[in-house]
């Protein structure tokens, strides 16, 4: 319970602080609650984030998760159940890019985009995120792998195919193991701030975070710093409403196998 209200304490304050007043936000000593709930400051940082912005925070996210789901299921499916040659090498190759810092491979990332044209654009933020689903693909294929293999073996012999195997019985199945990937997928996207800002500085594809960076950082004087606070309640909620909305598979794939 300590440990809970350690780390809940910053959310607590940041969600009171957005009904402050600027001038109480930087009252020393701070206070708990305002003295007047001030619900202005989030029509202001909705005017300040914008539609657009949050539009392309939802597209960022959700088209990673997308692409990561395209790519990750059939192969860990087939490194899982598929026996052939050189899986074990495949495997290995998968695992070592998470052992490199993602700053090391930042410089020719943004290199490959650039040479592509695609600065400032989806396909420029979302493809070259996608493309790391090392994690994802070790995820499933461990909740593949757990499978029985008699649910398999059956389907084989009533004729089923590889893919009719995949999308009949392993994906339905594989309901936990989804819920936990997209709920920490869409929390790693919704949260990225250095590659949207290096990818799409312009201000037609800014993120949410690149966004917000400029009020944390004092950079924008004319506003509030409670507004910017109000601004980070609005990043928050959606993440709280995937987390809220998966909450039961999520528990279900960390706590147990997935099969019922």
């Amino acid at each position: 319970m300590v440990g809970a209200l350690a780390m809940a304490t910053p959310l607590l304050f940041m969600v009171s602080s957005s009904l402050k007043s600027g001038a109480e936000v930087n009252a020393f000593p701070p206070k708990l609650l305002p003295e007047t709930p001030i619900w202005q400051n989030f029509v202001e940082a909705w005017r300040y984030l914008t539609p657009q912005v949050i539009a392309n925070t939802f597209i960022f996210s959700l088209g990673i998760i997308g692409l990561q789901l395209l790519l990750a299921l059939p192969a860990a499916f087939a490194l899982a159940k598929i026996p052939f040659k050189w899986s074990a090498a495949v495997l290995a190759v998968l695992v070592v890019p998470m052992f490199v810092p993602g700053n090391l491979t930042l410089i020719p990332l943004f290199v490959i985009t650039f040479q592509l044209g695609w600065l400032n654009t989806y396909a420029g933020l979302i493809v070259p995120m996608a493309g790391q689903c090392a994690f994802a693909i070790l995820l499933f294929r461990q909740f593949f792998a757990s499978l029985p293999a008699g649910l398999i073996e059956a389907a084989r012999i009533d004729g089923a195919g590889w893919g009719r195997v995949l999308t009949s019985i392993a994906l339905p199945l594989a309901r936990p193991a989804l819920a936990t990937f997209c709920s920490i997928s869409f929390l790693t996207a919704w949260n990225m701030y250095i590659w949207p800002q290096v990818i799409a500085p312009n201000p037609a594809n800014r993120v949410i975070n690149v966004a917000l960076a400029p009020l944390a950082g004092g950079q924008n004087s004319t506003v509030s710093p409670a507004v910017g606070l109000a601004g980070g309640v609005i990043a928050m909620l959606p993440v709280l409403v995937v987390f809220i909305v998966f909450q039961k598979w999520y528990l279900r794939g960390v706590v147990g196998t997935g099969l019922e």
